[in-house]
Order: C-alpha cells, then structure tokens, then sequence
C-alpha cells in the first residue's frame, strides 16, 4: 500500500509499505479522508519531541471496514466509520470508568507505535470503530476527532441552559467550541480574538458576539454583554500564560473555567487562587476523548452541526507536504486540511 511514511526531521516519503495484517478482534480500515492536525506537524517537525521515525502519522480518520476478525455484529465490511483513536490497557481503574485516555500505559492510533490514517489502510481494535450514515460526509468524518475533546468538556461542564459562554482563540477547537455551545443550550457565546478578519471568522461559526482583545477592554466589554455577570463557562483555547491568567476575570461567581489550550514547558502560569476558592470557580481540564464520539455523528447526521465549514483545503496523499506548507508557512486561511483517498 502507499503511504506517506516520516522518515527524519520535517521530512515524509511517499512509499510502497506492506499492508497491515489483523489479528483477533481487530480491523483494516480503508482509508477514505484523513485530517491533517498541527499536532503532526510538530511531531515531523521535531518541535514536539513524541514517537520516532520511521512511522507513519495521522490520528483524524475517516474510512470504510475493508477486512474485520470480530464478534462484533453491529459492523460489517463496507460499513463507513470514523475512528475513536484512544488505546488503553482495559483493565485499570481509568479504562474501566472509560477514561482510556487517561489510562498510564494510554497510546492513540497515529502515534507511535501505532501507524496511522496518512495511508492507504489503517489497522484498528474493532472498538475503536464509529460508524457513520451517509449524511456523515467523508470531509466531515476526517476532522470529526478534533472535535471529539472540546465535545466531551462541554458535556463534562453541563452548560446552564441560556448561559453565557466566552471562548478565547480562533483555531479549529475554538470554533467546535463555538459551534457545540450554540448547540448545547449557551444563550449567548462570546469569542474573544486578535484581530478583524477573525472576528468575522468566529462570528461565521456562530459567535453572538465578539471582543477583540487587541484594541477593546475584554473585561469591560463583557460586562456591558452580560450586564455586569460575566460568563458562566469561560473557554481557554489558546494556552497563552497571559490569556490563561485573564480568565479568571472573565468568569462568573459559581462559574466554570475549560482548560483546553496547553502552555509550553517552559512557561509560568500564575493561578489566582484566592478567587478560586472565594468564587467558587470550577477549573477543568480538558483531554477526553470516549464519551463524544456518538453524540458527535448524530449531531451532523441530524444536520444541526456542519464540520465541512472548518475544512478550508484538501490534498492528494501524493500532496501532503503541501498540507505541512500551510503550517510552516502560518497560512492565514487555514482551519483544516485534509488529506483525500
């Protein structure tokens, strides 16, 4: 099979690679469109130091069952699906509350030593396959797990119904976040950006309202938003220390803090912990990715959730170093790429 296989520092090969072979409740996934995430990139272009080479990434994977050796029914071969790409070891305390992800020995398809989706065929646990209608479109289905965490935290966060939510960042998790909100009861959602042309882009994705942090007073202008209660659940997406800090500002008495953005290694993050405690303010990590997936396809099945919107270009595998280009390069445009079989 072909596949496009990291072989040194910001370096891929397309190459002729055996296909997979399955063992006992396992799959082989014929690879029809797969998302292209930073996360990738970092790890090609060593600034995340995760996995080694040779190996063969891509964790966003939509597919179809090409081969399957399980006593599972509800799958066949033919049957479309997405992955659910977190590995646990089954029998810890965390895998079974159903928390793989946060399991001590946790692994993902597309991180090493898994190969991944940037290939002709995958292998897969049987479990791990989600399947999708045909209302579920493959561009869809390629970027379905990068919305698969803010999802779950949203749902872990149990939004107050008409409620204010804030979200802080404009990439791709910034915006599901804007999107799922909307669709999860928040009255109003408040996106806080940088600059004009993301302004437009969040209010595009279904933002009630917009502060431009660069030339407005983010506190001032969400009082006047929330006549003076500010947001019931404030969203960091962007892992700025500086944006981190202001969040606290930004939240309600009683409110919810969702930690998606992670601040490098090297930086400090000065928590304000009086105001933690004195307003009651529920700071929660976000990493899960077990419980959103259903819901997720049944949500763009129904048509109240439109994922192609944040899919903005696409490639041939032959073309995937194009697909890096638009991170090496800060591709303004850029929300998703995806790679199309």
């Amino acid at each position: 099979m072909k596949a496009a296989v990291w072989t040194d520092i910001d370096k891929l090969e397309i190459k002729e690679v055996p296909t997979p072979t399955i063992a006992e409740e396992q799959a082989l996934i014929k690879v029809r469109a797969a998302g292209v995430c930073v996360t990738d990139y970092h790890i090609i272009s060593g600034k995340l130091k995760l996995g080694k080479m040779p190996h063969i990434q891509g964790h966003e994977i939509c597919g179809e069952v090409y081969e399957i050796n399980s006593k599972r029914t509800d799958v066949k071969v033919g049957q479309r699906c997405v992955i659910a790409t977190s590995i646990g070891c089954g029998h810890c305390d965390m895998c079974r509350e159903g928390k793989v992800y946060l399991c001590n020995d946790s692994q993902e398809i597309g991180y090493y030593p898994h190969n991944g989706g940037y290939a002709e065929y995958v292998k897969v646990p049987v479990s791990a396959i989600v399947p999708i209608t045909d209302n579920v479109s493959d561009k869809a289905g390629a970027i379905l797990e990068s919305c698969v965490c803010p999802t779950e935290s949203l749902m872990n966060a149990n939004i107050p119904l008409n409620s204010t939510v804030l979200v802080t960042g404009n990439g791709p998790a910034a915006l599901a976040y804007i999107m799922l909100a909307k669709i999860m009861g928040a009255g109003k959602v408040i996106s806080v950006v940088r600059d004009a042309q993301k302004e437009q882009l969040t209010l595009s994705f279904g933002a009630t309202h917009v502060i431009n942090s660069k030339t407005q007073n983010v506190e001032d202008e969400l009082v006047k938003i929330t006549n003076g209660k500010k947001a019931e659940v404030v969203i960091e997406a962007t892992g700025a220390p500086a944006v981190i800090e202001k969040c606290f500002d930004y939240c309600a008495k009683g409110g919810k803090i969702i930690q998606y953005g992670i601040p490098g290694d090297e930086d400090k993050v000065n928590l304000p912990v009086k105001k933690v405690v004195t307003e009651e303010i529920t700071y929660l990590g976000a990493v899960g990715n077990v419980k959103a997936w259903y819901p997720l396809v049944e949500l763009i099945d129904a048509g109240k959730l439109n994922l192609e919107k944040m899919v903005t270009h696409e490639f041939t595998l032959d073309q995937i170093d194009k697909a890096f280009d638009l991170y090496r390069n800060h591709d303004r445009e850029l929300i998703k790429a995806i790679i199309k079989f």
